[in-house]
């Protein structure tokens, strides 16, 4: 009897520890290289829920469980990004009752986690873990209306030799979230109703990423001249043909004074002038 309970207790103790070596558990960490940004003086709101902040993604592949806690890193990095962006932060509790506060907020952030995903180096051709993370961004305006949302994408790779070890995938994580964060830093001023909130707080504005240049086309009244090469973009000059070509006519000469004549216009005296049909005068050979 005292022999059989030993054996089931050590039987059970195995099993334990078996599934504890199939549980792979690990929390990022917040790290993001400072942004080389400049801060815009206007207060920003953020306001991070429940669900965000105890973000916890579980996942079972074969029989390995993956449980990776994304929350509390993520709202200690955006806190320190947004924080690099505007000159002051202000936690809200509800996004859409802000109307109140004062001075007033330029605009309200709300994230969310919409996609966490992995791939395990069984699951590529390459010893590797990637990691995708995409937020959603939801914007609010000073009086709690919402306005706009926008999404922005990390991905993150580092290689791995087994399926269950937590370094890889945690810097893989990281990696992702900096990719991520640096959309953001980048993206968010420029979407045109987070810089019309701007505007309507009195901010300077941004400056946006350089436009495409203008196509360049030749003027219409002015010809090239012959060798020349049109510029780029311009529209090659179509040649009329032949027969719908206009008359050339020679330039006009600078006109003369009304007292003088044209030298084209004088006639030799008559004396000198041969005669149209007559015969030759006398005496020639």
């Amino acid at each position: 009897m005292t022999v059989t309970l030993l054996r089931a207790a050590l039987a059970a103790s195995c099993l334990g520890l078996l599934a504890a070596c199939t549980t792979t558990s690990l929390e990022t960490k917040a790290a993001l290289p400072p942004p080389l940004l400049e801060q815009l003086p206007v207060r920003v709101g953020v306001h991070y829920s429940d669900e965000f902040r105890n973000y916890v993604h579980k996942e079972t592949r074969g029989s390995i469980d993956y449980e990776v806690t994304l929350g509390a890193a993520h709202v200690i990095n955006l806190d320190w990004l947004l924080k690099a962006m505007f000159r002051e932060i202000v936690h809200v509790d509800d996004p859409s009752r802000v109307g109140g506060i004062t001075p007033p907020l330029a605009f309200v952030l709300e994230p969310k986690f919409e996609e966490y995903s992995f791939l395990t180096p069984k699951d590529v051709a390459g010893e590797a873990f990637i990691v995708t993370i995409r937020y959603l961004l939801t914007l609010y305006d000073s009086g709690g209306a919402r306005v706009d949302s926008f999404t922005f994408t990390g991905y993150g790779r580092e290689k791995a030799h087994t399926l269950a070890s937590k370094e890889p995938l945690a810097v893989a994580t990281q990696r992702a979230m900096r990719d991520a964060g640096a959309k953001v830093a980048v993206e968010l001023t420029d979407q045109d109703a987070v810089r019309l909130l701007l505007r309507g707080a009195g901010s300077p504005l941004p400056v946006s990423p350089p436009q495409p240049p203008e196509v360049l086309k030749a003027p219409s009244e002015q010809p090239s001249a012959p060798g020349a090469s049109a510029p780029p973009g311009a529209q090659p000059a179509v040649t009329p043909p032949p027969d719908a070509r206009p008359e050339e006519k020679p330039p006009l000469a600078e006109p003369l004074p009304e007292d003088e004549e044209s030298p084209g216009d004088e006639q030799p005296p008559d004396e000198e002038r041969p005669p149209e049909d007559g015969p030759p005068p006398s005496g020639a050979a």
